[in-house]
């Protein structure tokens, strides 16, 4: 699925959208999925994160039409809607629910009516963590605002593409997965501050290596999760501490003595605890990366995995067994779960050389133990939100 080139996904939807709308003029955006290396929900706790894009693609196609029609059609899923523009709430299908948000955000924040002929596709997998619906929002976003003439700003959309998260789906999200899609560049993931909104590009010098996701095929929703509980939990922590210091910090100042004034809440305690550890974690795997310590580099991913296992209860039994075969595996550095949790994959650093053997070795003892077989993606690293003439 990964051996396809952004241009050739351009050109792919470019000549889709031709043939389904019968239409010569428009604006296209792609933007990456995205994996997540280190610093997993911090982000909505302003802390840091280490994500990066990869060479997994959405693809927008956008026309602007004279009246308030908005047509959508999705060449993944084969199927088209034709809404007014009144009509964008509310839809079950969550390729409309995107689709019909980024619309329903965008003309409200610039006050327009203005309807649309659009068609996304990509090859995003859907339910492998890779963020494939921050990468349709950007994307979409992107070629909205490219197709009204406005300036591309890259902090707009990303607040865009957040509101559509929050107001549309409910998702209480950090920003982590557009900013990925966004600010991307190949071969130097980001180490994000959430706190300041600020970056700096980390140059990996790993080599003869690969980053492996592994698809439990365990279903995760975010909406019906446990992850707006993980959210409410860590600002109830935090109220609890500044309340009784009489104080005013948020998360990212929160030290190692505030945090033993919730110790008698367990949960709670859990949740910052996790919320400290990962954001050091992240300025080790910086230093990690970037001296290219591959042994490193995994010890930080096993530990970054246990703390969201134990501490944040973010992970499952399927997610824990595939990394408990794994690490008896030769060529296997360390490994993770990666995104909200619940389900979803594990992102593993394994020896190029060792790399097929290793995904047999795994799926063998997985099915031994659960009679289905797992998915796994290959992945290299990609520049952020691009457009196409």
């Amino acid at each position: 699925m990964g051996g396809i080139s952004k241009d050739t996904i351009a050109s792919k939807y470019q000549l889709a959208f031709k043939n389904h709308y019968d239409l010569h003029s428009f604006c296209t955006a792609v933007s990456p999925g995205r994996i997540n290396i280190i610093g997993e929900h911090t982000d909505y706790n302003l802390g840091l994160a280490m994500p990066i894009g990869i060479n997994r693609w959405v693809c927008s196609v956008v026309s602007i039409r004279s009246d308030s029609k908005v047509n959508i059609y999705s060449c993944n899923f084969d199927k088209k809607v034709s809404l007014n523009i009144s009509e964008l709430d509310n839809h079950k299908d969550s390729w409309v629910k995107y689709s019909a948000g980024c619309v329903k955000i965008l003309n409200e924040s610039i006050n327009a009516s203005n309807g649309y002929d659009i068609l996304v596709g990509g090859n995003v997998p859907i339910g492998f963590g890779m963020s494939s619906s921050a990468a349709l929002e950007v994307s979409l976003l992107g070629a909205l605002v490219q197709v009204l003439g406005l300036k591309i700003d890259k902090r707009n959309l990303l607040s865009l593409a957040n509101k559509v998260e929050k107001d549309i789906l409910g998702i209480k999200s950090g920003l982590l997965d557009q900013y990925a899609s966004i600010y991307s560049k190949k071969d130097s993931p980001i180490l994000i501050d959430f706190s300041s909104l600020t970056h700096l590009y980390v140059k990996s010098q790993i080599k003869e290596a690969s980053w492996v996701l592994i698809n439990s095929m365990v279903d995760r929703n975010l909406v019906d999760s446990k992850y707006n509980q993980r959210v409410e939990e860590c600002q109830n922590a935090l109220e609890k501490i500044n309340t009784s210091q009489k104080n005013n910090l948020k998360i990212n100042e929160i030290s190692d003595f505030d945090l033993t004034l919730i110790k008698d809440n367990k949960v709670l305690y859990d949740r910052l605890h996790h919320i400290l550890s990962e954001n050091k974690r992240v300025k080790l795997m910086k230093n990690a990366l970037e001296s290219g310590n591959i042994h490193a580099v995994g010890k930080i991913l096993n530990e970054s995995h246990l703390s969201l296992a134990k501490k944040y209860d973010v992970s499952c039994k399927e997610i824990n067994d595939i990394l408990s075969i794994s690490n008896k595996i030769e060529g296997f550095y360390g490994g993770r779960i990666m995104g909200g949790g619940f389900g979803g994959c594990c992102l593993c650093l394994v020896d190029d050389s060792k790399k097929d053997k290793f995904v047999t070795k795994v799926f063998e003892g997985f099915y031994n133990k659960y009679k289905y077989d797992l998915k796994v993606e290959f992945v290299k690293f990609s520049e952020g939100l691009s457009f196409f003439d």
